[in-house]
């Protein structure tokens, strides 16, 4: 990448101040932490994200900019078992850790290497409640859209009264079938992408 085309990514005029390097590059990195860290994970959305990271990575070393990264350890990743509530409420734990390790640093190549691993523990996450769900009819259910997440506890405690065999008021009944349907919607889009 060129001097050029390293300005243009950041927005800045042809002769910026080393300071203005610098605080255009932190910005344009903060704010893509910042999706990662706080949007609901999307395969695909985020892969284009890190695919931007990378890009700041090639922008901060043109135009010789450093990010600090106190701890760039990926977190240890719990494995996806047990029963559906409990594989929700595990993937809930893996992705809060990850974030958490991700507020450590502000370096393109460490927020990478958290967004590749944010993409592919959900990828394994929605394989895991698709084939899960397989044998569901979702025939008629509403699909919502990919960014309306059901939060996780809210999800795992419907699946837990679901599997307890609790009777699943109406409301909630239909919203579980939907974030199943949104999660299995997902698992598609992976496969076809």
């Amino acid at each position: 990448m060129d001097r050029q085309t390293a300005l243009l990514v950041l927005q800045l005029p042809d002769a910026p101040t080393v300071e203005e390097i610098h605080d255009a590059f932190e910005a344009h990195v903060f704010g893509l932490r910042d999706f990662l860290f706080r949007q609901t994970v999307i395969p695909q959305v985020f892969r284009a994200k890190v695919d931007r990271l990378l890009t700041a990575s090639e922008v901060g070393e043109t135009l010789g900019v450093e990010l600090p990264c106190l701890d760039g350890t990926l977190p240890e990743m719990i494995p996806l078992q047990g029963t559906a509530d409990q594989v929700v409420r595990l993937h809930a734990t893996n992705i809060g850790r990850l974030r958490t390790a991700m507020a450590a640093t502000l370096d393109p190549n460490c927020l990478t290497r958290f967004g590749e691993c944010l993409v592919r523990i959900q990828q394994q996450y929605v394989r895991w409640i698709s084939e899960w769900a397989m044998e569901r009819d979702l025939e008629g259910v509403h699909n919502r859209p990919m960014r309306d997440e059901w939060t996780p506890d809210e999800f795992a405690a419907a699946l837990e009264a679901e599997r307890s065999g609790h009777t699943l008021e109406g409301p909630t009944q239909q919203r579980l079938a939907e974030e199943i349907l949104r999660l299995r919607s997902l698992d598609v889009a992976t496969m076809v992408a």
